[in-house]
């Protein structure tokens, strides 16, 4: 399997090696939120089934409205997708980019997706040293040498066709820069004229955190959510990119018609008006996050990399080879992300995701098990 090929939530791949079902796994590797879709989501999927007879709306227009009134933004600066992935992948071909800073380590879609359009990558990534804390100073400095070569050629020539990709809070790391750093970023960005994109997939777990305010501002700057992480439903492809309408609008071309179906755009409504699942959510988030690094911290061996999103990175210290864990832990039928697959990442580790308490509470034994014996 290539590098970009290499995703979570495997778990039907699996089943199927091991010879036995999915509902008997425990699956770490794939970040999704441990409460399951919300039950008014779920209803609403099944109601909807009955209605596919007809085509799907082509253009999501009342789930664009329902997200204008969510994020406080026009309905035409907003373009929903089968899945952000399908926005990633064509991305570099609808804004003709030619170079790209893809902030690391981080998910492959975005290298993958720049390689399949031709375009030239440069990596800047954060180190193990410091906690893999997004590297402020490489982004600037990348965007500065854009600045310079861009004067020596002509003002601005060529900035257009660049952009800097920034997944925030960032997978697999689970870190995010401070909004100062941040805002610091997206100005030089509107400065010197290239592109941003900004992955905020695992946002719903640090809000505050969210550019989607500083759009109507940014005409440079394209942000793409994901209804997979915090609504738990990947297995209905569901997400969307907002920016400023023009470019929205010159992205939309490239996708393909009917792209989102009638099931998932109702499901994408619902779930925007449960508050209550939503609060329950980062509540849980909140409180038990913090519970499963206290325990990861005291298995010897691991050193837990700290993380605002609703996973947790952990660097494996006592010469046990990640790929051997994930295995040893497959045996037990759970199932984490081995970090080999981002480029980047220098030390083995693993992406284990926050789950209900006594499910982490049985990773965290089958984990002790396996390291003490090393």
């Amino acid at each position: 399997m290539n590098r970009h090929e290499i995703h979570g939530g495997q778990v039907y791949q699996l089943a199927k090696q091991l010879g036995r079902s999915v509902e008997t796994l425990l699956d770490f590797s794939a970040s999704v939120n441990p409460l399951g879709p919300p039950v008014s989501v779920v209803r609403a999927m099944r109601d909807a089934v009955s209605e596919c007879q007809h085509y799907p709306d082509p253009y999501s227009e009342d789930l664009r409205l329902c997200l204008s009134q969510e994020h406080g933004i026009p309905g035409a600066s907003i373009l929903v997708g089968n899945g952000s992935a399908e926005i990633i992948r064509i991305l570099p071909q609808a804004l003709a980019l030619r170079h790209a800073c893809i902030v690391g380590p981080t998910f492959g879609e975005f290298e993958h997706s720049l390689r399949l359009a031709g375009v030239r990558c440069t990596g800047v990534d954060a180190v193990s040293a410091q906690r893999y804390v997004p590297p402020f100073e490489k982004i600037v400095d990348v965007l500065e040498e854009w600045r310079r070569a861009s004067a020596r050629k002509g003002h601005k020539a060529g900035m257009h066709k660049n952009a800097v990709f920034l997944c925030h809070p960032n997978s697999p790391t689970g870190r995010r820069l401070s909004r100062r750093d941040l805002q610091q970023i997206v100005d030089t960005v509107h400065r010197i004229g290239c592109w941003m994109i900004v992955d905020e997939a695992f946002v719903d777990w640090c809000p505050s955190h969210s550019l989607m305010k500083d759009i109507a501002a940014s005409p440079r700057l394209l942000i793409l959510r994901s209804f997979t992480k915090f609504f738990a439903i990947p297995g209905i492809r569901l997400g969307y990119v907002v920016g400023e309408p023009a470019v929205v609008e010159s992205i939309r071309k490239y996708l393909p018609p009917w792209s989102v179906n009638h099931v998932a755009q109702v499901a994408g409504v619902v779930a925007l008006a449960d508050s209550r699942f939503r609060q329950r959510s980062q509540q849980f988030m909140q409180e038990e996050r913090p519970r499963l690094i206290a325990r990861l911290r005291r298995i010897s061996g691991l050193r837990v990399i700290p993380s605002q999103a609703n996973f947790v990175m952990v660097e494996v210290f006592n010469g046990r080879s990640p790929q051997d864990i994930v295995e040893r832990l497959w045996a037990q039928g759970m199932l984490v992300r081995d970090c080999q697959s981002f480029s980047g990442v220098t030390r083995p580790a693993l992406r284990i995701a926050v789950r209900l308490a006594r499910e982490n509470n049985r990773l965290v034994k089958g984990l002790t098990k396996i390291l003490q014996k090393s």
